[in-house]
């Protein structure tokens, strides 16, 4: 879904992980496109910064992958 590609590192798995969870919590629509599918594949995927990066080039758009990043490192 997104054009940009998430590279989540080790040290910075378990703060995406708190995001992700905070974004589903908040927002029932997150991410846009069909938010229970990924919300338990996010489950499953949370447990390695490269199952996370997948799932997120999966099922954010730019804008969210973005935001994300800003998150992470801003």
């Amino acid at each position: 879904m997104t054009s940009k590609k998430i590279h989540i590192t080790d040290a910075e798995l378990s703060k995406a992980r708190d995001y992700i969870a905070g974004q589903f919590i908040a927002h029932s629509w997150w991410p846009k496109e069909q938010p229970g599918e990924a919300k338990r594949e996010f489950e499953l995927m949370k447990r390695s910064a490269g199952s996370l990066n997948a799932w997120c080039e999966r099922w954010l758009d730019a804008g969210q992958a973005k935001k994300l990043e800003k998150t992470l490192r801003g």
